[in-house]
């Protein structure tokens, strides 16, 4: 059984790994296209404006106050899982390799179709007001937004987790691949930069996954583009912003310019 000890040394251990992973992710992605390649990427920029520093001091604040909520989480999910009450197998003998790869798409589609209808629901106008605001606060968002939300949305976006390790067998290796997977895409839905090709959207990937510019058209406009991997649910309910495709094509199409970036300009000095 698990000793009040190991509750919060499971804790602390979650709450690294969220903040180092948040860090990582997001920080390599903020330095390197908003300072070593600023200059090249600067016609990729989805929205012209730009954050103030205050603000994305805001968003990483409230980004690690997420992370206290997601420990809780994954603490119980452990607490659960000595309990024997979860399906998770840490033998993968139990299960393929094939089956290993399958659990991870069932886990994004299952976690998308989750976040999409969670995302509706948080612009009813009440919640928007009460709690999903204090997200769409950052209207030209950064790598740093990724997980910028209020306690109780921060509660609902891991909440979804707890039936799945219930239902699914999945593999810690598999959790943390999602994890991964999850903060990388949420990172890059608020990068404000378009970096996929122009073509993207005419290529069967781009009839599937999001682009950047689909969830800063989000930012901007609001009551468009709910999805986080997939466009399935943004197509099938009609809920894709009109000009989205457009859009994305307008800032895709521009060529990269060729001028020095800032850390070649250091390095002449």
């Amino acid at each position: 059984m698990f000793s009040q000890w190991d509750v919060q040394l499971v804790w602390v251990y979650s709450f690294l790994m969220l903040l180092t992973r948040y860090f990582l992710i997001a920080g390599a992605a903020y330095w390197c296209i908003y300072f070593i390649f600023n200059k090249r990427l600067s016609v990729k920029k989805i929205q012209q404006r730009f954050a103030p520093n205050n603000k994305i001091i805001n968003e990483i604040i409230a980004s690690v106050f997420s992370f206290f909520i997601f420990a809780a989480f994954m603490t119980l999910i452990v607490y659960l899982q000595e309990l024997g009450l979860t399906k998770i197998y840490t033998d993968f003998s139990q299960h393929s390799w094939w089956y290993a790869v399958l659990s991870f798409v069932a886990l994004l589609f299952i976690h998308d179709t989750y976040f999409y209808w969670m995302h509706r629901l948080m612009h009813l106008p009440v919640l928007f007001k009460h709690i999903h605001l204090h997200h769409h606060k950052s209207v030209t968002p950064t790598p740093w937004t990724a997980f910028s939300f209020h306690p109780v949305e921060a509660i609902l976006e891991f909440a979804f987790i707890i039936p799945v390790v219930f239902i699914l067998p999945l593999h810690p290796v598999v959790l943390m691949i999602f994890a991964f997977a999850m903060t990388a895409m949420n990172v890059l839905g608020h990068i404000g930069y378009e970096l996929f090709p122009k073509n993207f959207l005419q290529q069967p990937l781009g009839k599937i996954f999001n682009t950047t510019t689909h969830h800063d058209m989000h930012h901007h406009y609001n009551k468009c583009n709910y999805g986080l991997y997939f466009n399935f649910w943004d197509l099938i309910m009609r809920t894709n912003h009109k000009k989205y495709q457009k859009t994305f094509e307008q800032k895709a199409s521009k060529t990269i310019s060729k001028q020095t970036t800032t850390m070649q300009q250091l390095q002449q000095h």
